[in-house]
């Protein structure tokens, strides 16, 4: 027996016999009968299996409740199918063919894969509510999302392309009653220029703005835009000129018949503006009377104008001339205890040279004519001045070998001249009579373009124009 006990053979079959021994006692249940130890079926539990409607005729019908979504799913059958088969494979359905609009409780089908039955379902039945579709053709509008950039304002919206704002709307009939608008969405955040949004999805929205769900548009994408702009102001048109017309020729008219203009600019820019000057018209280039096209200037402060050219009606004459004689002349600025006469004139009154378009020439009255010299500052003494003339639009002073605006002004002291003793000069003090300049040339209130065409002009549109040019 020793001998057989320390063979190898026989210590590999007793450690195999042993080995036996500890798996049974292991693995088999002393209470387990031997028909459930041999058994290969089992039993599965799906918690959340979705339901899935069939069968509902949806060109007439939808579904706008269903309760629960989700059933309890205990089926069974051979280990190795339950095993091979997913969750997904198991699919709850609930059959609507034929089914009507209303509220009712309807039964549940499970699917099965193949070898595997079902034990239990929960619940067996659900609730639906079914409604009716109706279908109507309704217009699209444009809300917009967001804040344009600091200083814009937001513009018109518009639905943009051959399809229109009108779309094809299917929804339940009971739903209208609480359809507010069917609207497509630009956002416009932080812009500074029009945004277009090319495939903007058609929503619907009741009227406490909330989204109606079930909703089918056709088209269900539209082209929108949102324009985004600077403010804007309207502002009265005042056309300024540059230039001289040909050699010969003064202007007798200039009309427009865009009176105002709309401006977009920054706030800040608008609130500095009571009108538009920013149409310029070049004399050099006007030839004959006529309609000339007019474009504003641009401008270096993001400034736009609508429209940005106007039409302007120029006439010419040919120049004349006419003597209006002994208009008086209004002395300002003198200081106290002074006074100031003429020596070229015994009664403070000079003869004035008119130029300009004889049609205007013959109606110019001698009230019209308003001569002014300003001594401000100046001592006691002579002085050479010229006088300065404002005159009716398109008229200005000329001179000749006989007739001109320079002067000579006595300044005296009034305490060496006899309180009943006569005065030549004219006293007394305008308010904002312009200067003149010292160069010859006559300031009025409507500049004469200069020899060299470089000065530029004022007209207002709005009173139908003033200035002149020779």
């Amino acid at each position: 027996m020793d001998k057989w006990l320390s063979h190898p053979t026989s210590l590999k079959v007793l450690s195999l016999i042993l080995a036996i021994l500890i798996w049974a006692i292991v693995h088999i249940d002393p209470e387990t009968s031997p028909q459930s130890v041999t058994s290969n079926t089992d039993t599965k539990i799906i918690e959340a299996a979705t339901i899935v409607p069939i069968g509902l005729d949806t060109d007439k019908y939808v579904l706008t409740g269903l309760e629960p979504t989700v059933a309890r799913v205990v089926v069974e059958g051979r280990i190795s199918n339950l095993r091979t088969a997913t969750n997904d494979d198991y699919v709850v359905q609930l059959d609507l063919k034929g089914v009507g609009p209303g509220i009712q409780d309807l039964p549940l089908k499970v699917i099965m894969p193949a070898g595997i039955r079902e034990v239990e379902i929960s619940p067996s039945h659900v609730t639906v509510q079914i409604e009716e579709l109706e279908t109507q053709t309704l217009e699209v509008q444009v809300l917009t999302q967001g804040e344009p950039a600091a200083g814009y304002i937001v513009g018109e919206s518009s639905i943009i392309g051959d399809s229109g704002n009108v779309v094809e709307v299917t929804m339940p009939k009971d739903d209208y009653a609480r359809l507010e608008k069917l609207a497509v969405t630009v956002d416009i955040t932080g812009a500074s220029t029009t945004v277009t949004n090319k495939k903007a999805k058609v929503v619907a929205y009741d009227t406490q703005g909330a989204v109606i769900p079930n909703v089918t548009v056709k088209p269900d994408t539209l082209s929108a835009e949102t324009i985004i702009t600077l403010p804007s102001k309207e502002l009265p048109v005042q056309l300024r000129y540059t230039g001289n017309l040909p050699d010969g020729y003064s202007l007798v008219s200039i009309n427009s018949a865009t009176m105002a203009v709309t401006v977009n600019a920054p706030q800040t820019v608008l609130d500095e503006m009571n009108l538009y000057d920013g149409f310029v018209l070049d004399l050099s280039k006007v030839k004959e009377s006529g309609e000339v096209l007019v474009k504003a200037e641009k401008s270096d402060n993001d400034l736009t104008v609508t429209p940005g050219e106007i039409p302007v009606m120029v006439e010419i004459e040919a120049t004349a001339t006419r003597m209006m004689s002994g208009i008086p002349v209004t002395i300002t600025g003198l200081e106290d205890d002074t006074k100031a006469t003429i020596s070229e004139s015994s009664n403070g009154r000079i003869d004035v040279l008119l130029a300009g378009a004889n049609t205007l020439l013959q109606k110019v009255k001698n009230s019209e004519i308003k001569l002014s010299l300003d001594v401000t500052g100046l001592a006691i003494g002579t002085h050479k001045l010229t006088v300065a003339a404002e005159l009716p639009a398109y008229i200005h002073a000329t001179e000749s070998q006989t007739v001109t605006l320079n002067v000579t002004v006595v300044i005296s002291s009034t305490k060496e001249v006899d309180a009943s003793g006569g005065d030549d000069g004219v006293d007394g003090v305008i308010p904002d009579i312009p200067t003149t300049g010292t160069d010859g040339g006559i300031n009025t209130t409507e500049p004469e373009p200069t020899p060299d065409g470089n000065e530029e002009h004022s007209e207002s549109e709005s009173s139908g124009g003033n200035g002149q040019a020779e």
